[in-house]
């Protein structure tokens, strides 16, 4: 058997975000001496001629049986753990430091997949899972120990499980999502979607061009799911959505060739990808409101008749839009006093001034353009990763932009029925919200095209700006507070 040091050195980060192997004595140890012992002593007792053969090889040679003697090494220490017993932190420490190389080659492989097309790498993963310290007594709880809390060795293989829990870990998906990855095949996204949500996913068809869409996914859903509960009755157990074979193709539409409905299901499942991830982001593309305002007739006077000339017509076109711009501001700035004091009243009621420490690296971050590494030295923490975890900026800005959303949203609405009749609202209701997510979305895109400036970054963008105006006074809120 082979175990490789892999047990014993832990893939940890520095104060700059950069990749570290961090040796753990302890660790190794342990494994040279009661794990050898413990491990050889279970090989005897099952064949007791096969001495030789099962010795335990300390070293970073990997044999062609890793993947079992992993799978033997990964059992005993976690029965170790569970046995809460005095070696218990030991053989965690053990599976913390394997864990940690298994997070790292899960976010290789999301960034071999992904990340030319969607534009991270690797070392963009990694603050968002690689949490551990390698302390042998916790302060609090990393994925590591996370993963082998919900994890049982008779269900899967550790590292099975481990790159599944960091794939779903949320703060990959919101990373993901932030660059409109939306991680689940064209098969499974088809065969999740009701017909019924058809019409609410794709606004924009034609009713003959959304007939067709229906009837499409209809036949996919009979002919599909017919299918996945015969194999799941067969195998006892419920498998990856594949790619539809040429027969299932052929059932779906039996008049057209196979390639043919192949190309149209993924059209649909591409819409439907595209809808999903406006939807989880918050912040659909689409056009300004401004240029549709001056451009287009969508928002008519609710008297204004051909005959009054355009004059009056450019005239209330100009004043809703200077009441716009008004609204947007405030609504902005309500969002960013409500998002932030969320923010720091959680982390006070978790830790007694963390919620302050929030409020001050957010202003050294937007309002002073400091580095993380700086505001990690000025605040106290002990590297830029801890800043990164502190401050959440891109959920930050997400929690922000949904807020502010829905709140310009209702704001706009109620304005428009001074300047239109109520029918005429309720036709462009949706164009009016596709519109205003595209106006927030462009505030957002902006303020995080300026967070990735690390160095020397000047305080331009709207968010910022009205971020380090609001920030003194959410500052004495949270002061005032008990």
């Amino acid at each position: 058997m082979t175990l490789t040091s892999r047990y014993w050195q832990m893939v940890t980060l520095t104060s700059a975000g950069q990749r570290k192997i961090k040796a753990m004595p302890s660790a190794k140890r342990w494994c040279q001496t009661y794990l050898e012992k413990a491990l050889k002593g279970t090989s005897d007792s099952n064949d007791a001629g096969d001495r030789a053969s099962s010795h335990l090889l300390v070293n970073d040679h990997l044999g062609d049986d890793r993947v079992s003697n992993d799978r033997t090494v990964q059992t005993y220490l976690w029965q170790r753990w569970q046995a809460r017993d005095e070696s218990a932190p030991l053989a965690l420490l053990c599976l913390r430091c394997w864990l940690s190389h298994q997070i790292v080659a899960t976010c290789s492989q999301l960034a071999s997949q992904f990340g030319r097309h969607y534009g991270f790498v690797t070392d963009d993963l990694l603050p968002l899972v690689l949490d551990d310290d390698g302390r042998l007594s916790l302060v609090y709880q990393p994925l590591s120990v996370k993963i082998l809390e919900r994890y049982d060795p008779s269900q899967a293989a550790l590292s099975t499980w481990t790159s599944r829990m960091t794939k779903a870990h949320p703060e990959i998906n919101r990373f993901c999502l932030d660059r409109g990855l939306y991680r689940i095949s064209d098969w499974a996204l088809l065969n999740d979607t009701s017909v019924g949500r058809l019409s609410r996913a794709l606004p924009g068809l034609s009713p003959a061009a959304l007939k067709q869409k229906v009837a499409l996914l209809t036949a996919y859903h009979q002919v599909y799911r017919r299918d996945r509960i015969i194999q799941r009755q067969q195998s006892g157990r419920a498998s990856r959505c594949l790619e539809p074979t040429d027969a299932q193709l052929l059932e779906i539409r039996p008049n057209s060739p196979p390639a043919l409905v192949l190309q149209q299901l993924c059209e649909l499942a591409e819409q439907l990808r595209e809808h999903r991830i406006a939807m989880r982001r918050g912040m659909p593309i689409t056009q300004s409101l401004d240029a549709t305002i001056d451009n287009q007739p969508y928002l008519q006077p609710a008297s204004a008749s051909q005959t009054e000339g355009e004059a009056e017509s450019k005239t209330v076109q100009d004043e809703f839009v200077q009441r716009y711009r008004s609204h947007f501001l405030e609504s902005l700035d309500e969002a960013i006093t409500a998002v932030a004091k969320s923010y720091a009243s959680g982390y006070e009621k978790r830790q007694r001034s963390k919620g302050r420490l929030f409020l001050s690296a957010l202003n050294l971050f937007h309002c002073e353009g400091l580095s993380m590494g700086v505001i990690a030295q000025k605040i106290g923490l002990s590297s830029q990763v801890q800043v990164t975890r502190l401050l959440k900026l891109k959920r930050f800005r997400t929690e922000v932009c949904a807020h502010w959303f829905n709140r310009l949203k209702q704001q706009i609405k109620a304005e428009a029925l001074q300047f239109i009749a109520p029918e005429r609202l309720s036709t462009i209701t949706e164009q009016l919200e596709t519109i205003l997510s595209e106006e927030t979305s462009s505030v957002m895109t902006e303020a995080a095209a300026e967070a990735q400036i690390s160095k020397n970054r000047a305080i331009k963008s709207t968010f910022a700006r009205q971020l380090c105006a609001r920030l003194p006074t959410i500052f004495s809120t949270i002061e005032a507070s008990p």
